[in-house]
């Protein structure tokens, strides 16, 4: 009686362990691909339960076997309009082709991408209407969720762009050099971080703005910590102002023309008005001040008024003076100088 044992590899064995693996590959990727489906064909229905419009022209699913890729073209989201300043409402945007991508083995991650030019048409908080183009709007983007659906951390990338006004009124930004910002959610709190360079201003800006600051902003930076963000996440920026929401900044910066500053901020809100300290260390405030009452942007006696106190205040060896800017009230202020008005 043979004693010869059967080998542990067969072919049969083989064949059944690949049949294995692909109908596990093909299940993962029909599953995720039900899901991604219902998550956008949920998020348009909440969308248009909320008054907005929305309108594509269709949607493509491929990326098998590896990542499931959504993909639509001429997508059109259009806001409610409201007869008070609202930036949840009148406004609507047209994006030429967006794709959104998810991995097989990390479903709960998600890749955003849009070519080709996104067409803008919003109004200002005065009623003003703004018609223009982004061009080109190469955007990358990518987000991590929580089992719950929450926010984990988000990234964005924006490659050069212009802004161009077809017809009626330019937007203030004619064309930046490209903008990158990043979001982690850690116990309710929000840590932003974004930057941007190379951002140049349209003739619409004031004509007083322009020649005292220039029409070029070198530089502009922010980390920023937003607290309560899941109230913010769920219910929108005017319930989060209502609600206790407050942003910290530990680093702010600012390089427009003779505006060469830095610092930090801590702003709640109350009343619908921010309130708070501004931190400020400005690199020779008195060129920047001697600017600003030339052109007549300040009054030449408030100048002199803020000359004189920082004159008693020490330089730091970068060149730089600190200021202190109070919001309370409505008022912004520096010391008991009122600077603007809510």
């Amino acid at each position: 009686m043979s004693n010869t044992k059967k080998p542990l590899i067969t072919i049969p064995r083989l064949i059944l362990l690949a049949l294995l693996v692909i109908a596990i590959i093909i299940g993962g990727w029909l599953a995720l691909r039900t899901v991604m489906v219902n998550v956008i064909m949920n998020n348009i229905k909440t969308l248009e339960a909320e008054g907005y419009e929305v309108g594509h022209a269709g949607l493509t699913m491929a990326g098998f076997p590896f990542s499931v890729i959504a993909n639509s073209e001429a997508v059109l989201i259009r806001a409610p309009t409201s007869a008070v300043p609202d930036p949840t409402k009148n406004w609507a945007v047209k994006l030429d082709a967006v794709e959104l991508r998810s991995p097989i083995l990390s479903p709960l991650s998600w890749d955003i991408r849009h070519r080709g030019k996104i067409g803008i048409d919003m109004h200002d908080a005065r009623g003003v209407r703004y018609i223009f183009d982004m061009t080109p709007a190469n955007i990358d983007a990518s987000a991590a969720m929580s089992l719950g659906g929450r926010l984990k951390h988000a990234n964005l990338k924006i490659d050069q762009a212009r802004f161009v006004a077809p017809t009626g009124n330019p937007p203030i930004i004619a064309m930046f050099g490209g903008l990158r910002a990043n979001i982690k959610i850690s116990e309710n709190t929000a840590k932003l971080s974004m930057g941007s360079g190379d951002i140049r201003l349209s003739q619409k800006l004031p004509r007083l703005i322009g020649e005292t600051l220039g029409r070029e902003l070198a530089l502009i930076e922010l980390n920023a910590n937003l607290e309560n963000w899941a109230l913010l996440e769920q219910y929108g920026a005017q319930n989060w102002m209502e609600g206790g929401g407050r942003i910290h900044a530990d680093h702010w910066a600012v390089l427009w023309g003779p505006a060469d500053m830095v610092g930090d901020f801590n702003i709640s809100f109350k009343n619908g008005l921010p309130e708070g300290v501004i931190n400020i260390r400005i690199k020779r405030p008195k060129n920047l001040l001697d600017r600003l009452s030339d052109t007549g942007l300040i009054p030449a006696q408030q100048a002199f008024q803020i000359k004189g106190f920082l004159s008693l205040i020490k330089t730091s060896d970068d060149d730089r003076k600190p200021v202190q800017i109070t919001i309370k009230d409505g008022i912004v202020k520096y010391g008991f100088i009122p600077l603007y008005k809510f």
